[in-house]
């Protein structure tokens, strides 16, 4: 299995990243939510982990698009994560109004985010 983390935070990336190499997942990255339409299409990544606020094109925007994609040969699972939006409106809202599968809250915690990722990629 395959995950693409999009966040423009390196600190964040880093963590994120860390705690995804304990398992058996393969992880790529990049760091605006416009590098991540292009990556999206040459990796074919299971699982999208997206910043909600990210350059090039917003987070929750890059997620409605992928959902929506009919042109990729698969659309990832994506998992929303957030500072600035918190609370059960905004995750609603990435669920609904924006596609997302999932939505977690920033500071990333590491038995949350790979309980998330786990029940995503069954």
């Amino acid at each position: 299995m395959k995950i693409l983390i999009v966040e423009d935070d390196k600190d964040t990336l880093t963590l994120v990243h860390h705690f995804l190499q304990e398992t058996d997942f393969k992880v790529v990255t990049c760091r605006r939510g416009d590098e991540a339409l292009d990556m999206v299409i040459k990796e074919q990544p299971d699982l999208a982990i997206i910043d909600g606020l990210l350059p090039g094109i917003h987070g929750f925007e890059l997620s409605k698009i992928i959902k929506e994609d009919k042109s990729l040969k698969k659309n990832p699972k994506v998992l929303i994560m957030s500072s600035v939006y918190k609370g059960l409106k905004y995750k609603s809202e990435a669920i609904t109004k924006y596609k997302a599968d999932d939505y977690i809250i920033k500071p990333i915690n590491k038995s949350e985010l790979l309980k998330k990722v786990n029940k995503l990629l069954k």
